[in-house]
């Protein structure tokens, strides 16, 4: 069932019947698409026609049968562009739910690393949330961005993150290791659909040990603190990289906020000395200008400031999170002043199972797929 397995392949030689070989033997569905007809559809990649670029692409809008799509190409034909391509392949193929991007198809031909998804009209989050390219207008802006969208994108991406920790697969659990603003698109309504899954992995169900895995990974800004220390991601992680989305939607701010004096702070400890402070709502979009609920946005901001916990184990898990987010449960507690790292982390003082990270996974190998 899961047949692919990379860790110290070299890709140098025979590298497109390797490729063609883990991706057929991984069963997964997208389709493999020829590169002539992927050229066709971007206009031979025409800068005119790009959507975006990433640390392992770039991202071009096409039309395949009538069909818009988003072609990434990736980077280069190197090893690490050769597994990020089979990550996201065998990963994201087998992975189906309303938000999270769904993959059409693959190439690999010519040295060309390609993958084909399915178009999302709205673009990214972070596109519209900075609105970095000025091509809205105040009152444009202003509607697509609402309190409403922010809010049912951040549940959005609550349901996508609990059912790769939780239910894609009988026992394995998809750790995604990159959430932020710029992996969640945003389809027609506005509906948020997690993308992006170069750096995901699928690791086996296990009471024993921690689910990890050997190299860093994730963007500076909404990695966790553990992650530098021992160079492992883990479900707690990935909550951890949500929180900072949590704290992103409802302030509008990036995860490093500049001053006047030229002092840059992280949002996490800005948003906590605003909360120690009993000014948390200070922290809501001033674009907003009282048109969102604010008991609404106290609770993502106090439930993303829960999440951002520096210790792993006092974090709550992802299902809590969106427990949380649909009323189902009551906000986590939140230390008035935030605590201080501490490795290695104290033991947790949840008393449910279902409240806080630390299931525990083992590693089925370093990159696996169906």
């Amino acid at each position: 069932m899961f047949g692919v397995h990379i860790a110290g392949t070299s890709y140098r030689r025979g590298s497109r019947t390797i490729i063609h070989d883990d991706l057929v033997i991984s069963g997964v569905g997208p389709k493999k698409f020829k590169l002539k007809d992927l050229k066709a559809a971007t206009g031979n990649f025409n800068k005119k026609n790009e959507l975006g670029r990433g640390g392992f692409g770039i991202v071009f809008k096409g039309t395949l049968g009538g069909q818009l799509v988003a072609v990434k190409r990736i980077k280069n034909d190197t090893p690490k562009g050769m597994e990020n391509l089979i990550a996201e392949v065998t990963t994201i193929g087998s992975l189906h739910h309303k938000n999270i991007v769904e993959l059409i198809g693959w190439c690999y031909e010519r040295n060309e690393l390609l993958l084909v998804y399915e178009y999302m009209h709205n673009r990214s989050l972070d596109t519209l949330l900075y609105n970095d390219e000025g091509n809205l207008s105040k009152e444009t802006y202003d509607i697509k961005i609402s309190w409403y969208k922010r809010y049912n994108i951040l549940c959005g991406v609550a349901q996508a993150l609990d059912y790769l920790h939780n239910e894609c697969l009988r026992r394995i659990s998809v750790l995604h290791r990159d959430i932020k603003a710029s992996n969640i698109m945003l389809d027609f309504e506005f509906n948020a659909r997690l993308g992006d899954f170069g750096l995901a992995r699928m690791f086996k169900l296990s009471e024993k040990t921690h689910h990890s895995t050997k190299e860093i990974a994730g963007t500076p800004g909404y990695m966790a603190p553990e992650i530098f220390l021992t160079g492992k991601t883990t479900t707690e992680t990935d909550v951890f990289a949500f929180g900072v989305l949590a704290l992103v939607l409802t302030s509008g701010k990036r995860t490093g906020i500049r001053w006047e004096n030229e002092y840059v702070d992280n949002i996490i400890d800005w948003v906590w000395k605003l909360y120690s402070s009993e000014s948390i709502t200070s922290a809501i979009d001033l674009k907003l200008k009282g048109n969102c609920d604010e008991k609404q946005a106290n609770c993502m901001l106090l439930l993303g400031l829960a999440c951002c916990h520096p210790n792993p184990t006092m974090r709550p898990s992802i299902r809590y999170v969106l427990q949380v987010l649909i009323g189902e449960a009551s906000l986590p507690s939140v230390p008035i002043e935030k605590p201080a790292f501490v490795w290695p982390a104290p033991s947790p003082s949840f008393t449910s199972n279902d409240s806080c990270g630390g299931g525990m996974l083992s590693t089925m190998s370093s990159l696996s797929g169906r």
